[in-house]
């Protein structure tokens, strides 16, 4: 198979945001398409965007999530996963309706918003069990499937509800990649039914899932190692540079 059709400049770019943002995924348990959505929905129509960080998301995470699952605290994020598969499919009937500068400039927008967010060091104080505690996860895996559904961004606002809690960061990290990946499938679900996945779809991700694959373990390992004090910074500074990039290219 001929290859060279699809490894262009712009894809080669889409290849290492890939990459960059698999390895801050590992390390985090967030992240990945914050920082390679905006360069993919320049260079890919944003519904073929969404369908391939989908895939490529699901197949990357498998590695890291599943050893974790006994870790989950799945009695706090099944409300969360379940409302994420209920407003998936309203993002994605929005994506259908934006053309790519539109959707990078929202995307765009949304990175700073997330990124201005941890500088400030916001963290959700409200209640976590009862009722508005069951309320507060119903909300943020409402708010995390429609984003999923339009962007592949949905991970970070789950994320800023885990920060939040007592459990042990271990426990967060595990949290975060179960609640993120869950999203998936219903998302490429919903693309699979409209026809949106063809054959090029899965060349491309599978392309990018070799970068992807090894960022992510590359972000796993460091994860051991690192100082998450000087990581989160540059992941901070990283998501403010393509927030920016978004709006003005």
């Amino acid at each position: 198979m001929d290859l060279a059709p699809y490894l262009t400049f712009e894809f080669n770019v889409a290849i290492l945001a890939g990459f960059v943002g698999a390895y801050i995924r590992g390390f985090t348990g967030f992240g990945s398409n914050l920082i390679w959505a905006p360069a993919l929905v320049t260079v890919i129509e944003p519904v073929q965007a969404v369908a391939i960080m989908g895939i490529v998301g699901l197949a990357g995470t498998a590695q890291i999530a599943l050893p974790i699952v006994k870790t989950v605290a799945w009695r706090e994020i099944y409300p969360i996963i379940i409302a994420s598969w209920i407003t998936a499919p309203f993002g994605i009937w929005v994506l259908y309706d934006l053309n790519a500068e539109n959707v990078r400039r929202i995307i765009g927008i949304f990175i700073l918003a997330i990124a201005f967010i941890l500088i400030t060091g916001w963290r959700y104080r409200g209640e976590r069990t009862g009722i508005k505690g069951r309320l507060a996860q119903i909300m943020t895996g409402g708010i995390a499937g429609w984003l999923a559904g339009f962007g592949g961004i949905g991970g970070s606002i789950p994320v800023l509800y885990f920060m939040a809690s007592t459990d042990h960061p271990s426990i967060q990290r595990a949290n975060n990649l179960v609640a993120v990946s869950s999203m998936i499938p219903m998302v490429l679900g919903v693309l699979i039914y409209n026809g949106a996945i063809n054959d090029k779809t899965l060349i491309q991700s599978a392309i990018l899932f070799i970068p992807f694959t090894l960022g992510t373990w590359l972000g796993t390992h460091s994860f051991k190692h690192a100082s998450p004090t000087i990581f989160r910074k540059a992941v901070l500074i990283l998501l403010i540079v393509i927030g920016t990039l978004a709006l003005i290219l």
